[in-house]
């Protein structure tokens, strides 16, 4: 029995690395675009912005330092075309320079 158990463990994980299963992740393509937005609420996690397409969520991750209510940020908004990568990633841009904080 034990010999049974472990042949088709040793089966089911050669199955898994088929090379005609789908991929899962990359390779992905992402649209950039830049965008202004007022920062609407503040949360320990993140933080909502009002923009040009409506109201928006943004990760604290994303953020670096915490804004606060009523501030305006640049962001690069990259919003994946191709892929199952994740979806939207933010970077606050510098209006001044143009480049990622």
């Amino acid at each position: 029995m034990r010999t049974f158990a472990l042949g088709f463990g040793l089966m089911t994980l050669l199955a898994a690395c088929a090379p005609d299963s789908p991929m899962v992740g990359g390779p992905c393509s992402y649209e950039s675009s830049i965008i202004t937005a007022t920062v609407a609420e503040v949360e320990e996690d993140g933080a909502v912005f009002n923009g040009p397409e409506g109201e928006f969520w943004v990760s604290a991750s994303y953020l670096g330092t915490p804004p606060k209510v009523g501030d305006t940020l640049t962001l690069r908004l990259d919003r994946i075309v191709e892929g199952t990568c994740t979806p939207e990633i933010f970077s606050v841009i510098d209006p001044d320079t143009g480049e990622s904080e």
